[in-house]
């Protein structure tokens, strides 16, 4: 069966963010033993971020150079959730696993800036407006002592999905639970409705709760304790009882309790993400392609080339060109790991 016809779990867990420091190895070192890439795969660029004076890139993952009058700052893999979804393209072909990455990053002596963990629930277990209500009537024992709730839309009234924030950016540990298929719909143009319904609850980790983190994921091969040990350690959503004031006593909301048993039999997922060029060629395919198929009709009908002409006389802009780069690249290097694997009787 084709892959894009398959149902989508209803819930699953993915690595959407990475930041490790490594003050034990350079840049090639990163390349060959951590992303296990051939160097010459990185473009560098002369600019970083946080006070690093450059940075190699390649697919959206980035290797940040320390400046050279302070090389103790070592060097910093960065990955966003996109840069995850690229990488695990590797990670397959490679045979290896996120779990396989991590031990490889612990053993060169990495330290974990920040982890995000993005559970997608697709069932719902409930709605998010719904969520945002109960915590802001205080229905949520929580260690949080920040909340941001946002309600996203337009000024025509179109809803635009909704957002909780808890606890701050720079903590060792936040949240955000938002509808997913909004901001999927937003970022495509497609209808909120060609995505069904799906929550995603992000968990945030930073610092030395990220590397300890790690270190329990790499242990138990598991990413289930996500629930009970993190989640349920922070927050707690209940059912207002009027005869006691202590809320702790509370009864847990049953769609609050029924997602952390869901949470606690799920496994980590990867998901692969095509290369940038690819998503646009699917979306050419799916919604401009019929429009282009009339210009053809009408061309060879009129003997004109006026699809030829709009073609040629598009102007591309450098990420543009590096899209391309990057895809050609990419998919060289791919086939390249496969056949080795195959040669090696993999």
């Amino acid at each position: 069966m084709d892959s894009t016809k398959r149902a989508k779990p209803k819930l699953e867990a993915m690595i959407d963010w990475v930041q490790i420091t490594f003050k034990e190895l350079n840049y090639i070192e990163i390349c060959e033993r951590i992303l296990h890439f051939d160097p010459i795969m990185m473009e560098y660029e002369n600019r970083g971020r946080f006070r690093y004076a450059g940075k190699y890139t390649f697919s959206g993952i980035e290797i940040l150079v320390p400046p050279p009058d302070y090389l103790e700052m070592g060097y910093h893999l960065y990955m966003t959730g996109s840069a995850c979804r690229s990488f695990e393209i590797y990670l397959k072909a490679q045979g290896r696993t996120w779990y396989d990455f991590f031990t490889d990053c612990l053993k060169h002596g990495g330290k974990f800036t920040r982890l995000d963990i993005a559970i997608d629930d697709r069932k719902p277990y409930f709605y998010i407006p719904k969520l945002s209500k109960k915590i802001g009537k205080g229905e949520c024992v929580t260690k949080f002592r920040n909340r941001v709730f946002l309600d996203n839309g337009t000024t025509t009234g179109e809803s635009r999905g909704h957002t909780i924030n808890l606890g701050s950016g720079e903590s060792l540990c936040n949240m955000v639970f938002y509808e997913k298929n909004y901001e999927q719909s937003v970022r495509s143009g497609l209808p909120v409705e060609s995505y069904g319904l799906w929550n995603r609850y992000e968990v945030r980790l930073r610092k030395e709760m990220a590397t300890n983190c790690i270190r329990t994921l790499v242990e138990r091969k598991n990413i289930c304790f996500i629930g009970l040990e993190i989640i349920n350690e922070y927050m707690r959503v209940v059912v207002k009882n009027p005869n006691d004031n202590n809320r702790a006593r509370w009864k847990t909301w049953k769609p609050w309790q029924e997602l952390l048993n869901g949470i606690g039999k799920i496994k980590l997922s990867m998901h692969p993400a095509p290369r940038t060029l690819e998503q646009k060629k699917l979306w050419v395919s799916t919604y401009v392609a019929p429009t282009l198929k009339m210009i053809q009709i009408a061309d060879d009908n009129l003997e004109e080339e006026s699809l030829k002409s709009i073609i040629e006389e598009a102007t591309l802009k450098t990420k543009h060109l590096k899209l391309v780069k990057d895809y050609i690249s990419g998919r060289s290097e791919m086939e390249n790991v496969e056949n080795d694997t195959k040669e090696r009787g993999g």
